[in-house]
């Protein structure tokens, strides 16, 4: 009954098929450390046979006089009259005891090199999961996250928290092909010791499996919840880090705390039962094989005082069967652990075998430089089930400055967004060139494309660094330049450590305006033909917004920009401007036309007005 189901209680096809790809880079050193292992658990029979001889040594026999050898020789038909087998009870103990250090000697070196191997390997794996796990992010569509029910909080504590347990689980898929190897040695040399004891003994594997089973299966439901609780917790934890103002400003502070206080508590719960189980199969089967010691201990007494056996094979038995004790314990101890790391790699499986919505095409066309216009035709999109954008039409020209104008929630940073494949319309085509662009490689695509947003996102690195970053194939010679277009040379060069001040995280050592003017500079020193401005001053005040101005104007210059702006005042001057509401273009023209219109831009007109538009 227990053997049947003992597959399915390791699950080891799905732990070893998921890690084997990954590992089998390391194939070399991983049969070498197995090799070490089994070298390892053939050496332990020695320890009980050099003690069965140092006992006899005691009682004053002959090598001859020993049962244990006495089997060998006949097993074997080795002549006797070596010079080996004349030892007599004063060489036996001298040789015995001079083996016993060399005994050690060599084990320590085989389980050194061992356990060297098998962490080192468990690190190697490690640190390619997480690196296949970065990649895989980076790869992914930019709604990912958004699809995720507990977000980048949940992302993060699956990168982090299931990585490091798998991490501390690695080394017991050794323990499970050493302990039991080791176990199988000890037990072969007790039958050979005592055959009946030692099966006799058997009786109680049911029991042993029982335990395993029970703990195991509770484990895996358990676990999964454990870490689902961690998520959780770091999820308000990322929260309360990237929102500490907010939380302060309306005096959450208690609400946060609580909550946090209240999901640690949670997992402390399952942590609970989880350890319980963890610690529930020791007692037991201690407690059963002190039953079984008993046992041994009135059965080869019995044996002893009737003449069938010695007091040296009686300790002998008694050795491996304490050494057993070990291999028993970590074994069970391994079958544990390894379930953790399958709930571990069940939650990491789901973010490696996701797709991304945005699929690199497999025949890849090279984009069209001399391209003339781009075109949306029929695009639609939707956010799962809420339509953002309906069946738009558009053409914009190279060259071309057009703005995009709406209310919150009309489709236009949707529409932008687009155009680099941060996502993909469910319906409609978008052209550059008459090139669909689902037919170019992604990042060629945005190579041609500069992107400046409100929120401004800096690497915490050097100021040279970060405007570099924009095309890292150009010299960085070209970075000053680049910062003088945007306007911000005259900042840098007042901040110490200039070109190499270090901007902090998210660039917090500088000003929203000296940020924005950065990230200006960054696009410039792309140098691209297509532009997108996504609301790239409304979080400026007056001052601000007016130098950031300037290294919009000359990042414009001669490019094909696509702008968003609630402030009017930074789109008078475009090309066209293009009225958007419930994902649709409803007015389009330039500034003077519209406001002859008197329609939708008219009326945000009007509303802009008394600030000065």
């Amino acid at each position: 009954m227990f053997l049947g189901n003992f597959d399915k209680l390791f699950d080891m096809d799905m732990s070893w098929t998921r890690l084997w790809p990954i590992a089998k880079r390391y194939k070399g050193t991983i049969i070498l450390a197995l090799a070490l292992g089994v070298a390892l658990g053939q050496f332990s029979v020695l320890l009980p046979i050099l003690a069965q001889l140092i006992i006899a040594s005691f009682e004053k026999k002959a090598l001859l006089d020993i049962p244990v050898v006495q089997k060998f020789v006949k097993h074997m038909d080795i002549d006797t009259t070596i010079a080996i087998f004349q030892w007599s009870h004063e060489d036996i103990a001298l040789y015995v005891a001079l083996c016993f250090p060399i005994y050690y000697l060599v084990y320590g070196i085989l389980r050194y090199y061992h356990f060297y191997l098998v962490k080192f390997v468990g690190e190697k794996v490690i640190s390619d999961i997480r690196v296949l796990l970065m990649e895989k992010f980076m790869d992914m569509d930019v709604m990912y996250l958004g699809r995720q029910e507990k977000g980048s909080g949940g992302m993060l504590s699956r990168i982090l928290n299931d990585t490091l347990v798998l991490q501390q689980g690695l080394q017991f898929y050794a323990d499970l092909i050493r302990e039991p190897l080791i176990g199988l040695f000890l037990i072969g040399y007790m039958f050979y010791l005592n055959w009946q004891i030692t099966l006799a003994a058997f009786i109680f594997l049911p029991v042993f499996m029982g335990v395993i089973r029970y703990v195991s299966k509770s484990l895996r439901k358990f676990g999964h919840q454990s870490q689902e609780s961690l998520e959780e917790v770091t999820k308000t934890l990322k929260e309360g880090m990237d929102g500490v103002r907010v939380i302060q400003s309306f005096n959450l502070q208690e609400r946060v705390k609580n909550k946090f206080s209240e999901q640690v508590d949670h997992y402390l719960n399952k942590r609970k039962k989880i350890i319980k189980r963890e610690e529930l199969g020791s007692p037991i089967n201690e407690w059963f094989a002190s039953v079984l010691v008993c046992g041994i201990c009135l059965f080869m007494a019995q044996q002893i005082w009737t003449g069938q056996a010695d007091v040296g094979g009686f300790i002998a038995f008694l050795v491996a069967a304490g050494m057993l004790d070990k291999p028993v314990k970590k074994s069970q101890q391994a079958i544990i652990r390894v379930q953790q790391n399958i709930v571990s790699l069940e939650r990491l499986g789901e973010i490696l075998d996701s797709h991304s919505a945005v699929q690199e095409p497999e025949q890849p066309q090279e984009f069209p430089e001399e391209w003339q216009e781009i075109e949306f035709q029929g695009v639609t999109f939707s956010y799962e089930d809420m339509p953002v954008l309906k069946n738009i039409n558009l053409t914009i020209k190279r060259g071309e400055v057009v703005a995009f104008v709406g209310a919150s929630g009309s489709g236009k940073s949707t529409l932008v967004g687009l155009i680099q494949r941060f996502f993909d319309p469910q319906q409609g085509t978008i052209l550059i060139g008459g090139v669909d662009i689902k037919k170019l490689r992604t990042s060629d695509l945005r190579r041609h494309i500069g992107y400046v947003t409100q929120d401004v996102f800096l690497f915490d690195d050097t100021v040279e660094n970060n405007i570099w970053f924009g095309d890292t194939r150009r010299d960085k010679s070209e970075v000053v330049a680049a910062a003088e277009v945007a306007n911000a040379k005259g900042f840098i060069d007042q901040t110490p450590g200039g070109f190499q001040a270090k901007v902090g995280e998210r660039g917090g050592k500088f000003s929203g305006g000296e940020k924005q003017r950065l990230s200006i500079a960054r696009a410039v020193f792309k140098n691209p033909p297509i532009l997108v401005l996504d609301e790239a001053t409304s979080a400026l005040d007056s001052a601000s917004e007016q130098e950031v101005q300037k290294g919009i104007q000359s990042l414009i210059k001669g490019r094909t920009a696509m702008v968003i702006a609630h402030r009017l005042s930074t789109i008078m001057n475009s090309d066209r401007i293009l009225v958007m509401k419930g994902g649709q273009i409803v007015e389009e023209g330039d500034h003077r036309s519209l406001l002859a219109q008197q329609g939708e831009y008219a009326h945000f007109y009007s509303l802009q007005a008394p600030a000065g538009v």
